[in-house]
């Protein structure tokens, strides 16, 4: 099963909070939203590629022919299916794009209804999206659905829910006390079913997250990891971590992998977690990443270090310039040099993801000084340029050349 986060860096920008990319709260909507429709067209492309001798030359090729799905928010991937949103004058609009440009599917939904995730299930890649449906004496009730990624198909939904996404997951929070301060208790849903996993109440353990398959627990000082069968997988001092259980609790917890978890935002401390054993990684992190083609987990702190998914150190290789991780896929490893980095080591580096050695940037991946180093790459190659909260997408070298 292929999963976003084992195509690309997960970057340390993202906060547990209820604000408004993760809502749907019962503001300014009063209807049902219209089920996903195909689209199949291709997204606009911002400068057409140029012929070359042969008639045709790719986008990638060409260093041009960026596409741009017109997403507003920073899209999700799964499968070389990316997902993100479009905000249009009166609602949202969300895109299912694939990684050649294709849009397959799209979805209104009320503007305050923002909160969405690309997560796995054991049948393929789920498009979780918030809604809202009338309730009893006119009130407005919040639910999430689940969508086919690749057609838009319904396969669970709408399910009521306490409130919007968190950000760790397939986990929803209710309002907090006085509608201040951290959110109210949560609830855990299956992503392949839509039913509850886990729900919070006085006595039952809190729920930090469910990340592909894998929900984590913190009862007391224990942390507790489990699977979507319920079956206990785990448990470990939450002491272990530096934090207390209510720091764990509202602790961004990000997926790498579909296997492993990165907790944490700020730079130099994060830590990188097995979910199928609790065990510890790597902590005092900057950021991680995975590449399915050579099962390589990369982290990155002063240097780059690269491990098999038991943990065991494959290689290392260091960080000059004040460079940091950019995006790991694709059997790649992307760094990019840092506005405190010294001019002179300005820009991206490419090393393979098997070793770590350094590889031929114009042959492994075809610059577009235009928009930068790449801020994720698919297992096709298909790569997020520019900026991550409104990316543009350049298709992959090789299934560009074939069209």
């Amino acid at each position: 099963m292929k999963r976003r986060a084992a195509a690309a860096m997960i970057l340390p920008a993202c906060l547990l909070a209820l604000g408004s990319l993760t809502a749907c709260s019962s503001i300014d909507a009063d209807s049902e939203s219209a089920a996903p429709r195909p689209v199949h067209s291709p997204a606009e492309t911002l400068r057409p590629a140029e012929t070359n001798g042969s008639g045709t030359t790719s986008a990638a090729e060409s260093g041009a022919g960026a596409i741009d799905p017109g997403w507003d928010v920073a899209a999700q991937e799964a499968d070389d299916v990316f997902l993100s949103l479009h905000e249009a004058e009166s609602d949202l609009e969300f895109r299912a794009v694939d990684s050649d440009g294709t849009i397959l599917w799209s979805a209104q939904r009320p503007r305050v209804c923002s909160g969405f995730l690309v997560t796995d299930s054991a049948d393929g890649p789920v498009a979780v999206l918030m809604d809202q449906q009338s309730g009893s004496s006119g009130s407005l009730k919040t639910t999430a659905s689940g969508f086919d990624l690749h057609t838009g198909e319904n396969l669970w939904g709408p399910v009521e829910v306490p409130g919007p996404l968190l950000g760790s997951g397939l986990v929803f929070a209710g309002p907090p006390e006085d509608f201040i301060g951290a959110g109210g208790p949560r609830t855990a849903l299956d992503p392949a079913s839509g039913a509850e996993l886990a729900v919070e109440d006085d006595d039952s353990p809190r729920i930090l997250a469910l990340l592909d398959g894998h929900l984590v627990l913190a009862d007391g000082k224990e942390l507790i990891g489990k699977d979507v069968e319920g079956r206990r997988l785990w448990t470990r001092p939450v002491a272990d971590l530096g934090l207390t259980a209510a720091e764990a609790r509202e602790t961004p917890w990000e997926t790498v992998g579909g296997s492993h978890a990165l907790l944490g935002s700020g730079g130099g401390q994060r830590t990188l977690i097995d979910l199928r054993s609790g065990d510890t990684i790597a902590s005092g992190i900057d950021g991680a990443g995975f590449d399915s083609h050579s099962r390589t987990l990369v982290t990155s702190d002063s240097k780059l270090h690269g491990f098999g998914l038991d943990g065991t150190k494959r290689w290392d290789a260091p960080l000059d310039g004040g460079a940091g991780l950019s995006a790991v896929g694709a059997g790649l490893v992307v760094t990019e040099a840092g506005a405190g980095g010294d001019a002179a080591d300005a820009g991206t580096q490419t090393r393979s993801a098997d070793d770590g050695r350094i590889l031929d940037t114009t042959e492994e991946l075809p610059e577009h000084e235009d928009f930068g180093a790449p801020h994720h790459i698919a297992d096709s190659g298909a790569r997020l340029v520019g900026d991550p909260g409104s990316p543009l997408l350049i298709p992959p070298v090789d299934r560009s050349a074939k069209n």
